[in-house]
């Protein structure tokens, strides 16, 4: 079983960043073509796609997941369940959509909106054939359908983009890509679909179900609420620039953390009565993610110029100044985030359901004043946000677990002495060598910055540094596994 838990954590590790190279690759075509406004109108309509399917799902997925017995009644049910929530929730937001975009977006977003509510009969149906291959320990064919999902939006936008179809080229290639996503899922699947209503079935799961619906959509207006808030404060084109700078800083520095949390939780759980060795496990996965995205932190933020120039154009050079404070607030959310793998594993969700109803609660008060600077000014207020609700959750797990600041000192000081000196050589560099090509500026400070991370980790911290090089070879090997 702990093999298929470290296979099943490295295939999502996959075709995350499988998934997240070709939406990166697509974001730099679609730069070229499409404005601040397209790029605004698409990041409201997914924000509320996103919220949609959480309320219509009802935990399907996770439903077929837990309720062992008689699993192909259940899967009938979850369907069933998932199309009737579909309609219901879809048909809502087709109606209410002036409404939403009139509070939160732009009036342009209303058909954007309508049109994605559709995907709704989708995502529900998706979810169980999902939850049938992650009850099947099927990892590896769970990558197939996000892989062809993600290409299809990436062609299919991309043609249309250079057709003239603006924003909607997106929205095509969003709703195009989950058919096939769709299709992928039931072919690798094996099951035939099929619809019930049993009464028992329904009485044991939609409990469960509406549990994880209540923690999805808190979830997912947490992760949602700074793209609502600056459509509601800014415009479209705003919302635009900021989507594109959170793009970037999602891709390549927060995506660590969602690939680790995927091996922590079991990890945690399996141990979580035995605090010394929590807390001795909590330290080393907190060295592990700190090696890996404070560099990247630092180093995204060194390199916005001209990476922002060579990925997405000149004509983009707003994004550079917000990519940069994003940065600072993807390292202080990374170094947090295995918090909430471990409050989970002791038993202890509701620190995480309380702390993010008060994080909304403040997000809308600190945004009132922190937009007077501008979208910068707005990042800045997340960033002191972010700071306390993570002071907080530290706090409690110091009382829970005894993990306090002298755990988090140990774990940083190796890669916060590694990431400083990486500063101060790429810095070194940039100043003595100027620059006339971006092109050529990108590669030659992420090569240093590479380096000269790799060289002083390797001598202040050569245990980490070959656990990472050990770890490099086993995903070499998995990936040859048949």
């Amino acid at each position: 079983m702990n093999r298929k838990i470290v296979a099943g954590a490295f295939w999502a590790h996959l075709a995350f960043v499988s998934t997240k190279l070709i939406a990166l690759l697509n974001m730099a075509v679609l730069a070229r073509v499409l404005g601040t406004d397209d790029f605004g109108l698409i990041a409201a309509g997914l924000t509320v796609l996103a919220l949609l399917e959480s309320l219509s799902e009802g935990g399907v997925g996770a439903s077929v997941v837990w309720h062992r017995q008689e699993p192909e009644k259940t899967a009938a049910v979850a369907m069933a369940i998932s199309l009737i929530g579909a309609l219901l929730i879809g048909g809502a937001a087709f109606l209410a959509a002036p409404i939403i975009s009139e509070v939160f977006f732009d009036h342009r977003s209303v058909d954007i909106i309508r049109a994605l509510s559709v995907c709704l009969l989708l995502s529900g149906p998706s979810s169980v054939f999902v939850g049938i291959l992650q009850r099947d320990l099927a990892f590896r064919k769970r990558i197939v359908p996000e892989i062809l999902k993600a290409l299809t939006k990436t062609m299919i936008g991309i043609v249309l983009a250079f057709s003239g179809f603006g924003a909607w080229s997106l929205i095509y290639g969003h709703i195009v890509g989950m058919v096939v996503g769709l299709l992928a899922l039931w072919w690798l699947s094996g099951w035939s679909p099929r619809l019930s209503l049993d009464r028992k079935i329904v009485s044991e799961i939609l409990p469960f179900g509406l549990q994880l619906t209540i923690v999805g959509i808190l979830s997912i207006l947490c992760r949602n609420a700074d793209y609502m808030l600056i459509g509601h404060f800014f415009d479209v084109a705003t919302l635009g620039v900021y989507a594109l700078a959170f793009t970037l800083t999602d891709q390549i520095i927060l995506g660590i953390c969602w690939a680790a949390s995927q091996a922590l939780f079991p990890a945690y759980g399996a141990i979580q009565a035995d605090l010394p060795a929590l807390r001795r496990s909590y330290e080393d996965s907190l060295v592990g993610i700190a090696a890996l995205t404070l560099p990247a932190a630092a180093g995204l933020m060194i390199v916005a110029d001209p990476f922002v120039r060579v990925l997405y154009g000149e004509k983009w050079t707003d994004v550079i100044p917000v990519v940069q404070v994003l940065t600072i607030y993807a390292m202080l959310h990374s170094i947090s985030f295995n918090l909430g793998d471990l409050f989970k594993a002791i038993g202890r969700p509701s620190v995480l359901t309380w702390t993010n109803i008060l994080s909304l609660i403040l997000a809308p008060m600190i945004a009132i004043v922190s937009t007077r600077w501008g979208i910068v000014g707005f990042v800045i207020g997340q960033i002191g946000l972010t700071i306390g609700i993570s002071f907080l959750r530290l706090k409690v797990a110091e009382k829970l677990v005894g993990i306090g600041p002298a755990i988090f000192a140990r774990s940083l000081k190796g890669p916060l002495f590694s990431t400083a000196m990486m500063i101060a050589a790429t810095a070194g560099v940039e100043h003595l060598a100027h620059f006339q090509s971006p092109t050529i500026k990108l590669v030659v400070l992420v090569v240093v910055g590479f380096v000269s991370y790799g060289l002083v980790l390797s001598i202040t911290s050569p245990s980490l540094f070959s656990a990472f090089t050990a770890l490099t070879r086993a995903k070499r090997q998995q990936l040859l596994l048949p």
